[in-house]
């Protein structure tokens, strides 16, 4: 009730604003440009705009320390929906001895999670579906989405990461599902990242 209330709330207000204010026309075609940019694979792929912050970046960096360290190979890391691309550029500058992925699917956080990256050499870029990602490819993975999608999510990280690799969700986890670890992120939100080790 609460939600829809707000929702009426701020549907009244942006009208109340466009009557008040009768900004010129070309500002309506752009305000839908730049949510077409940042949310149109929200309806697609069930997952809004979450951006993880820079305590959870520094608590991600600190379960990589954590994982057994390779001699003979990089190590791999996906962040399955990358966002504005902060967490893949804060993991590649702390751990070079990884190469950092972010796949992204809306177009403007994208060109800038890009943009983010385009000097970091153990990082990258693609504009992928997290679904068409080959996770066998990759020694640890990430994912900050929404509860829709993750009992699917879980099913793919079970048939294809390799064994030993580690799965972390932030903060939605199926209710049938066994993981081996919560960390409590000390942040506003109280993230948890859960771990899930295959």
């Amino acid at each position: 009730m609460g939600i829809r209330l707000l929702f009426f709330v701020f549907v009244a207000l942006i009208l109340w604003g466009v009557i008040y204010f009768q900004p010129p026309i070309w500002v309506f075609p752009t305000v839908f440009v730049v949510i077409f940019l940042f949310y149109s694979n929200t309806l697609r792929e069930r997952v809004p705009l979450f951006l993880s912050n820079r305590t959870t970046w520094a608590a991600l960096a600190q379960l990589m320390n954590n994982e057994p360290k390779s001699d003979n190979k990089t190590r791999r890391f996906v962040d399955l929906g990358c966002g504005l691309g902060g967490t893949v550029a804060f993991l590649a500058r702390h751990h070079p001895h990884w190469h950092v992925v972010g796949v992204e699917t809306a177009p403007g956080p994208y060109l800038i999670s890009k943009l983010r990256v385009a000097f970091i050499a153990n990082a990258e870029v693609r504009f992928q579906s997290l679904w068409s990602v080959q996770l066998g490819d990759y020694d640890m993975a990430y994912a900050f989405l929404s509860p829709a999608p993750m009992k699917r999510l879980c099913t793919k990280v079970q048939d294809q990461m390799p064994a030993g690799s580690l799965f972390v969700s932030n903060s939605f986890w199926p209710d049938d599902e066994p993981y081996d670890q919560d960390v409590l992120v000390n942040d506003s939100r109280e993230s948890h990242l859960i771990c899930k080790r295959v």
